[in-house]
């Protein structure tokens, strides 16, 4: 339950006595009389040296970066495991130079609608490329993740459906879902027979279960073989959001639907371009004639500008690069299993990460905040994730691991989270 004004002095809040949840659903009798309460708690935070999002990053997103320090008014270099830039592709020259062409050749943007004069020769040739890629008959680009997602899901589903979710689902799928005015129905984290129990009492509704290939916040898992076969005996749709998996599960990079040899029972595969590809936008992946109607009818695209030509450009050498060379996926498996033990060791609660999305579990959303704050001023830069993208119990940082992180880089990362989590043991 949020916050109301009656138990809250604006000019005494104490930001070591709230988090972020409370002031998710803030009651009030002024719309906007929330603001003035979330700034003095975020100023309390600023001035505790608590917050350490939105800081400008000045270099490329390499393994070390230049970050401006709002504590210290100046740039400093930080150890970089924040960044979904997996493969290094954002910054592979290769890719550099198509892009730069492509601006040349087209300007800044597509400047338009994907239905209008949005739509490119690249625009068809990487929808072409993503199909093939995916093994699907047909595939749409989004200008983002998130919005491919929204649109597919507000577009499909209709008031008396029903989107029966795994409970971690990422944010922009419930968006989609109530977008959509759909019911929503959860099942317990990758419990197949959870999944069924809710599935047995949902006869004669119309039903998509929607997964993450790789969970976000977790780095596990969908028990994708037992998922599908629950869903093929009660006839429900399936979508799959491969997003941190594209590039890295499956022998030729697909995700984890490839890894589990479940590709061709996945009805809707979704992905973005924002991680192993170093770019931004996204896509959806699966039968011809679904997809036509997508296109047509799908709002966060047809109302959307389209993706730029000179984005495209460098995903579609992306995909070129990784079909010829997949040595980067190798070295980054090499550091994904060379992190997990190391962290392991350390004795750092990892969950059940199977992937280069690694959690390090704090707790409580107090104990995150100081941990951040240590591990900020150490140079350490990971993502601090709480409510309401996790539970407020189990609190974390989040480390992104790259193909491009050295051994001494990770050695050093995890000696920093070490100390820190000894020493800020509560």
């Amino acid at each position: 339950m949020g916050l109301s004004i009656k138990n809250m002095d604006i000019n005494n809040i104490n930001c070591d006595d709230y988090s972020q949840v409370d002031f998710s659903d803030f009651k009030s009798q002024d719309l906007f009389e929330v603001k003035d309460y979330y700034w003095a708690y975020l100023q309390d935070a600023i001035a505790k040296e608590y917050m350490v999002y939105g800081n400008p990053v000045t270099t490329a997103p390499v393994s070390e970066i230049n970050m401006y320090d709002r504590y210290l008014s100046s740039e400093r270099r930080f150890l970089n495991f924040c960044s979904y830039n997996y493969l290094g592709y954002s910054y592979h020259p290769e890719v550099i130079n198509e892009v730069c062409k492509a601006v040349t050749k087209y300007g800044t943007g597509a400047v338009s609608a994907p239905l209008l004069s949005g739509y490119y020769d690249l625009t068809e040739s990487l929808e072409k490329d993503i199909a093939e890629f995916k093994n699907k008959e047909a595939a749409i680009v989004f200008p983002t993740g998130y919005g491919t997602n929204l649109g597919v899901l507000s577009c499909l589903l209709k008031p008396g459906d029903v989107a029966v979710l795994d409970i971690l689902s990422h944010a922009s799928i419930y968006d989609g879902i109530r977008l959509a005015g759909a019911d929503i129905k959860v099942f317990s984290h990758n419990n197949p027979n959870h999944l069924e129990k809710v599935l047995k009492n949902l006869k004669d509704k119309r039903v998509i279960v929607c997964v993450e290939g790789v969970y976000s916040m977790d780095g596990d898992l969908a028990d994708l073989p037992q998922i599908v076969a629950v869903c093929k005996k009660y006839s429900a749709k399936i979508l799959v959001d491969e997003a941190h998996a594209t590039l890295i599960f499956g022998n030729q990079g697909r995700g984890v639907a490839e890894y589990y040899g479940v590709e061709d029972q996945i009805d809707i595969t979704v992905g973005t371009f924002s991680k192993s590809f170093g770019a931004i936008g996204g896509f959806v992946a699966g039968d011809r004639k679904l997809m036509t109607y997508l296109r047509m009818y799908a709002h966060a695209y047809v109302f959307s500008c389209a993706i730029a030509p000179h984005t495209i450009a460098g995903i579609l050498k992306v995909l070129e690069l990784f079909r010829k060379d997949k040595t980067e996926k190798d070295r980054l498996w090499n550091n994904i299993k060379y992190m997990h033990e190391k962290l392991t060791r350390a004795g750092l609660d990892i969950a059940s990460t199977k992937s280069q999305v690694i959690p390090v579990i704090a707790g409580s959303d107090r104990r995150l905040r100081e941990i951040s704050k240590r591990i900020y001023k150490k140079g350490l830069y990971t993502g601090v994730v709480t409510y309401p993208a996790v539970s407020n119990k189990r609190t974390r940082l989040r480390l992104s691991i790259s193909s491009y992180h050295t051994n001494e880089q990770m050695d050093a990362c995890v000696a920093i989270l070490k100390e820190v989590f000894d020493d800020v043991d509560w």
